[in-house]
């Protein structure tokens, strides 16, 4: 998973310029422990954000008063996760500082943003050893974890139906309860599933229904995301159950917004396995 500050793709594509950074004087610098200056424009959540967690801010990074990036303009939040900072001085220093409500003004070196966040060449028009402008505000913290969880003591789904690969899978009806593996989906084997793709919250975001269902050939990798292939392979015509995809397991940092799904989404699915009429 790429870590935080996948938005300057977006930067390096464009090269874009906007509006200038505010006038006026900066206060006093702080100092993460690895080297990340900083300074606070508002302090005070009771709760920071941990490792782990999802969060969405509101960001402008600016190089000098060239303003790169400006979230603002879309009116929208993006998502980034907590991580362990890769190298010192990070960004990920500034916000394992905060939680929701709080804004700051952070300075990495731009040099070691690209090479460590970016993976790409730092563009020529960025002076070695420069460093950006990053004005930050959470919007919004959230741990995936403690929601699915949450989700699950509701459903009343057990502890057992967790995968390895942390995702759930909860069968509500199966179809061959002495599954051998003569009955579980074959390779080559066109199907159809019908049921919906939902956020945790109940939110549905497609619909497969009886007279529109999906429908995919076995082992031909078809079903997207590939998590719910993988925990789909398993089935047997016949099965209906619910399945859990954490945001890695599912499109990570990727939106859709023509279906309004955020980055970093956890998607719920209620499926039932049919083979072709």
């Amino acid at each position: 998973m790429r870590r935080i500050l996948l938005v300057f793709m977006l930067v390096v594509a464009t090269l874009q310029s906007c509006t200038t950074g505010p006038s006026g004087k900066t206060p006093p610098l702080l100092k993460t422990a690895g080297g990340l200056e900083y300074y606070w424009v508002k302090k005070g959540a009771s709760v920071k954000a941990e490792f782990g967690d999802l969060m969405a801010l509101r960001m402008r990074i600016y190089s000098g008063d060239s303003c790169l990036y400006d979230g603002s303009a879309s009116g929208q939040p993006f998502w980034v996760q907590l991580t362990q900072a890769a190298y010192k001085g990070s960004i990920q220093e500034g916000l394992a500082l905060m939680g929701r409500g709080d804004s700051a003004c952070f300075y990495p070196v731009s040099d070691s943003v690209f090479k460590f966040d970016l993976g790409t060449p730092k563009p020529d028009w960025v002076a070695t050893g420069s460093k950006l402008r990053l004005e930050v505000g959470v919007h919004r913290i959230r741990n995936e974890e403690g929601e699915i969880t949450t989700f699950m003591l509701q459903q009343g789904i057990p502890d057992s139906c967790r995968t390895a690969m942390g995702a759930v899978r909860f069968p509500v009806k199966s179809g061959n309860l002495q599954k051998v593996k003569a009955d579980i989906l074959q390779n080559g084997v066109k199907y159809r599933l019908v049921g919906s793709m939902q956020s945790l919250d109940g939110k549905v975001i497609r619909e497969f229904t009886e007279q529109e269902p999906y429908y995919f050939v076995q082992g031909q990798d078809q079903i997207k995301p590939e998590g719910l292939g993988t925990l789909l392979s398993s089935c047997a015509p016949g099965d209906s159950l619910w399945i859990v995809l954490p945001s890695w397991a599912a499109y990570g940092n990727k939106s859709l917004p023509e279906v309004g799904l955020e980055p970093y989404a956890t998607l719920y699915f209620r499926l039932r396995i049919l083979p072709t009429r």
